[in-house]
């Protein structure tokens, strides 16, 4: 992995960071993400319309953006289903967890994608450290219940899979066409996937005056959420999608140190060790 890629790469990261740090402070939080990305689709409409003019856009690439898209929709199904049995701070590492194995599977059996034997470890420490971010000990035993509670944990496990597929397909769409202009239209059909799951869900919150109440965090959440997606697809046209997805997940120590700063929240000595060991892994891919 190039240094140029990496530091796009953390910057993507501490995006993600900021607007799922804005997020926590709205109650409506998914409301919010159904209201910001309808604002990255209308704030970014210069940048499509200047990428639509000045690179190419071949039909062969539509597929895969219908494909992503899908697969981003089941994702917010998933994900939904997973927070109505599990507390998030209970599921969300492992669904980050699950992201980068799913894909590096994905990409080696079904894409050939080669990667090195030092890659692999280095994908294998940030799993490691994600999963155990939440965790009280370093026990094997504490997460052994997890598989053991299957019956609530399949959703947290199959959002984390519809993520490892969106990424996989992101990567076979920007090595066609501008990894950018691909990303936008598969926000325009996430924000409609997204927006129609409100309406069955039936909820009643009203965008527009969730954007009167929060326009500051509507304008950098819809600005930073786009810039989060379509950096890591941008990295894509050069790298292979399982390192992009592994090294995205050090958005989580950025979370964590503005959970620090700006939230006044308390981290554990697991959670500092956790967050050595994700550095630790983005370390060894970036040399291998």
């Amino acid at each position: 992995m190039s240094t140029t890629i990496l530091l796009i790469l953390l910057f993507a990261a501490v995006c993600h960071a900021i607007w799922n740090a804005l997020s926590k402070r709205i109650e409506e939080r998914d409301a919010f993400f159904t209201l910001i990305l309808g604002a990255s689709v209308i704030l970014y409409v210069p940048l499509a319309i200047y990428l639509w003019r000045t690179s190419a856009f071949p039909l062969a690439a539509i597929k895969w953006m219908l494909l992503s898209t899908v697969s981003e929709v089941l994702y917010f199904v998933a994900l939904a289903k997973a927070y109505q049995t599990n507390n998030l701070s209970y599921a969300y590492p492992i669904l980050r967890g699950t992201a980068p194995i799913v894909t590096t599977v994905i990409s080696t059996l079904f894409i050939g994608a080669a990667i090195a034997w030092t890659g692999f470890v280095g994908i294998l420490v940030i799993v490691a450290g994600v999963v155990f971010m939440n965790q009280r000990s370093f026990s094997l035993r504490e997460l052994s219940h997890l598989l053991k509670d299957w019956h609530n944990m399949k959703w947290v496990f199959m959002a984390g899979s519809f993520s490892a597929c969106s990424s996989v397909l992101d990567g076979m769409g920007a090595s066609m066409m501008s990894g950018l202009l691909f990303k936008y239209f598969v926000f325009i059909g996430m924000f409609l996937g997204k927006w129609i799951l409100d309406r069955r869900a039936q909820s009643k919150v009203s965008y527009l005056d969730l954007a009167k109440r929060y326009p500051w965090h509507t304008l950098a959440g819809g600005l930073f959420v786009f810039v989060s997606n379509s950096l890591a697809v941008y990295a894509m046209q050069t790298t292979p999608v399982t390192y992009v997805a592994s090294v995205r997940e050090i958005s989580i120590v950025f979370a964590t140190i503005i959970g620090i700063v700006w939230l006044k929240e308390k981290v554990s000595v697991v959670k500092w060790v956790s967050i050595g060991l994700i550095l630790a892994g983005v370390v060894i891919i970036k040399l291998s």
